[in-house]
C-alpha cells in the first residue's frame, strides 16, 4: 500500500514539473518579468541601452549643446564679444567725448581776441578788484625756443610749451602792485588735461615775456605772455579760475 502511494506522489510531482517547464518555454514570456535568467536579461539590456547607448550619447550631446554650443561658444562667446564691443565702443566714445568735454564750462566763454570781465583777489597783497582780460594769442612753441633763451627745461621732456598772450585792464580802485593776476590762467589741451606753468622770469623768452603789474591802477592796462606746458600737442582753451573754486572758470577763451 505504501509503495503504491509513493508511486502516485512521484508521478504527480513529475507532472507538475513538466507543466511548469512548458509554461516557461520559448513561446511563453515570464509574466512578472522577474524570473531568473529571463528577468535578468531585460535588466542587462536596459542597462546597456540606457547607460552606454542612450546615456552616453545623450550626455555628450547635452554637454556639447548646453555647454559648448549654447553656454560656451554661442551664448558665452557672443556675450563676451558683445561686452568687449560695448565696452570698447563706450570707452572710446565716452573717452572721445570727455576729451574735449573736460574743459569746465565757464561763466563767460568767448573767442581769442575778445574781452571778458572777471573778479580778482589776492589776500596776501590785500588786493580785490575787477579785471578786463583779453587772451590775444595761443601759440604752440618748442623746447628749442626755451633752450636757446636758456629758459630751464627740466621736467619738460615729452611736453609741449605753449605761449599764451594776453592784455589785462584794471577796472577796480585797487592797484595791482605786488600781485600776479596771470597766476589764475589755466590752459587745456585737446584731451582736457591742464597745463603746467613754465618759470620764465630769470631768463625771459623774447617772444613770450611776462606782464609787469606793478603800479597798474584803475583804468590802466598791461600786456604779457605766459609759457604753459601741456602733455598733448594741441591747446584748445585758456581759462581764468574762480576765486573760491579752482575747478570752476569765470571765463574761457578758445580759438
Amino acid at each position: 500500500m505504501r509503495s503504491y502511494t509513493t508511486k502516485l506522489t512521484v508521478a504527480a510531482l513529475a507532472a507538475a514539473t513538466a507543466l511548469s517547464l512548458a509554461a516557461c518555454g520559448p513561446d511563453n514570456s515570464d509574466p512578472a518579468g522577474t524570473g531568473g535568467a529571463t528577468g535578468a536579461a531585460p535588466a542587462q539590456t536596459g542597462a546597456a541601452t540606457g547607460g552606454a547607448a542612450s546615456g552616453s550619447t545623450a550626455a555628450p550631446s547635452g554637454a556639447a549643446t548646453g555647454g559648448a554650443a549654447s553656454g560656451g561658444s554661442a551664448t558665452g562667446g557672443a556675450g563676451a564679444t558683445g561686452g568687449a564691443a560695448t565696452g570698447g565702443a563706450g570707452g572710446s566714445g565716452s573717452g572721445g567725448a570727455a576729451g574735449g568735454g573736460k574743459v569746465p564750462q565757464a561763466a563767460t566763454a568767448v573767442k581769442v581776441g575778445q574781452p571778458a570781465t572777471v573778479d580778482f583777489a589776492d589776500k596776501s597783497a590785500n588786493v580785490s578788484t575787477k579785471l578786463q582780460i583779453t587772451v590775444t594769442g595761443i601759440e604752440v612753441g618748442s623746447l628749442q625756443d626755451l633752450t636757446a633763451a636758456k629758459v630751464p627745461t627740466t621736467g619738460l621732456d615729452g611736453r609741449t610749451p605753449v605761449y599764451v598772450s594776453y592784455t589785462v585792464k584794471n577796472l577796480g580802485d585797487a592797484s595791482l602792485s605786488f600781485t600776479a593776476p596771470d597766476s589764475k590762467f589755466v590752459l587745456f589741451d585737446a584731451a582736457g588735461n591742464k597745463g603746467l606753468p613754465v618759470l620764465n622770469a630769470t631768463n625771459p623768452l623774447p617772444k613770450c615775456t611776462g606782464a609787469k603789474f606793478q603800479g597798474v591802477a584803475k583804468g590802466a592796462e598791461t600786456k604779457g605772455c605766459d609759457i604753459i606746458s601741456i602733455t598733448g600737442t594741441t591747446p584748445v582753451a585758456v581759462g581764468y579760475t574762480d576765486l573760491n573754486d579752482l575747478l570752476k572758470l569765470q571765463a574761457s577763451w578758445a580759438k
